[in-house]
């Protein structure tokens, strides 16, 4: 009963093992963090490099060391905004006619404008301009502000496809003309019940009263029956950060590709490259983690390049739920694609994230990463960092840069999986359950013994 009661009393008081403090020679990489002298709080971008070694797809394993080896509270998070863009507003626009002379900026138009300068009307002489086959308009920006980024065209659907090339150029005074985009692409494509519409146009920054638009090339007038506008970002949005990655055909699978992208980067978005011009494809895209895991859809459509007068038009990029897979697999659907032979490029978005470190000691700064043995930090240090960002130009944080390249700590084989270690309580619990069936087995032995000691006294 003592050896019962002593195995169980050992199990109960076994100390619980614990990690050894974390240095740099845990981690396979770092970078070198130049944070200036009476930094608080220090932010930086997360380096590429970080998703391309990083052992842990919480990004768990890294640290930040400072110029004595000890590590320093840090937060990561995704990277909040960058501008957004504005809302579309409609703008008044006035076909000119094709005869050009050296009048109202090289057309022979009369424009009356009202006290404000918006154009009140354009007149063409001799005769009015149909707008059905109108090649130049002239927008009027007066009343809806100016600094335009870009411009939304809407025309007549017909029955035929439409590609064009135009330019826009703004001016003052309707008389001299500064061209703030040379040459841009829409495309309006109809075939197998699917659309591939472009329409919209990027500005270089203007502050002019009136823009032109021209279209270049010899083909059919756009019908056009509406012209929006906005101007340069405002707001905020996501950040996002894209890659592009090349494939290869999988051996006996015709139509299907491969791609492995460097890192396990938080992958939102995705998109197909075509280096040849006019290519289509209609696909679907699955990732997994490993070699071995199976294979999830990510996304299905059609992607698309097509080439107006060498002025190309790229699908826009597919969003996707957030993966950070390494292994991606792209099948072609032969009867909806015109890539022949090709391998299309991968293109994947993902949202970067940022780090935020509270500047305690001296430096330099390493953040280090890339390790099978560290966890994530157990302390929740949230609240320390709490508010920081909402407000840049009041906020704590300073925004630093890495500096050079990354340095080799530990080195590559601190990313080698750790092997399993033993069950130690497992094998303790088993351990006294066995002396336990010995303990029983022995006294029971024991009282059969004197059991049959006792029969032999009571025998005459």
């Amino acid at each position: 009963m003592r050896i019962w009661l002593w195995l169980v009393l050992l199990t109960g008081c076994l100390p619980s093992v614990s990690l050894a403090d974390t240095t740099l020679d845990d981690f396979a990489y770092g970078i070198k963090i130049d944070v200036p002298v009476g930094t608080a709080i220090a932010a930086m971008s997360m380096p590429e490099q970080v998703y391309e070694s990083a052992y842990r797809r919480d990004l768990g394993d890294l640290r930040v060391f400072n110029g004595n080896g000890e590590p320093v509270p840090h937060m990561i998070r995704y990277a909040q905004t960058q501008p957004a863009d504005a809302p579309w507003r409609s703008l008044p626009f006035f076909p000119l006619p094709k005869e050009a002379t050296e009048k109202a900026g090289g057309y022979q138009v009369y424009v009356r404008t009202g006290p404000d300068g918006a154009v009140v009307r354009v007149d063409p002489r001799p005769a009015r301009t149909p707008v059905a086959s109108a090649r130049t308009f002239l927008i009027d920006l007066s009343r809806v502000g100016r600094g335009l980024a870009q411009l939304l065209l809407e025309w007549r659907q017909g029955e035929a496809n439409l590609m064009a090339a135009l330019a826009v150029d703004a001016s003052d005074d309707l008389v001299a003309w500064t061209t703030i985009q040379q040459r841009a692409a829409i495309s309006d494509i109809r075939f197998g019940g699917r659309r591939l519409l472009s329409n919209i146009i990027s500005l270089n920054p203007s502050t002019k009263r009136y823009l032109r638009l021209r279209q270049l090339d010899s083909g059919p007038a756009i019908s056009l029956v509406r012209i929006d506008g906005r101007v340069q970002p405002e707001g905020r949005t996501a950040i996002r950060v894209f890659l592009k990655t090349d494939g290869h055909p999988v051996s006996g699978s015709p139509g299907v590709f491969e791609y492995h992208s460097a890192g396990a980067f938080p992958v939102d978005r995705v998109n197909l490259i075509f280096d040849q011009a006019n290519s289509m494809a209609e696909t679907e895209l699955e990732s997994r983690s490993d070699p071995n895991a199976n294979w999830a859809r990510r996304a299905k459509g059609l992607f698309y390049r097509i080439d107006v007068d060498n002025i190309p038009l790229i699908s826009a990029p597919q969003s996707v739920s957030i993966s950070m897979d390494r292994h991606w697999r792209l099948t072609v659907d032969a009867s909806d694609s015109t890539i022949g032979s090709a391998v299309p490029r991968l293109e994947v978005g993902y949202r970067p994230h940022d780090i935020f470190f509270v500047a305690r000691g001296n430096g330099p700064f390493i953040l280090a990463f890339g390790s099978a043995a560290v966890e994530p930090l157990k302390v929740n240090v949230a609240a320390l960092f709490d508010g920081i960002g909402r407000h840049r130009e009041n906020s704590l944080e300073r925004w630093v840069m890495p500096q050079g390249s990354p340095l080799v700590l530990g080195g590559p084989q601190r990313l080698s999986p750790l092997p399993k270690p033993l069950p130690m309580r497992r094998i303790v619990l088993w351990s006294v359950l066995l002396a336990g069936v010995l303990v029983v087995a022995a006294m029971a032995w024991r009282l059969a013994r004197l059991n049959a000691e006792s029969r032999k006294e009571e025998d005459p």
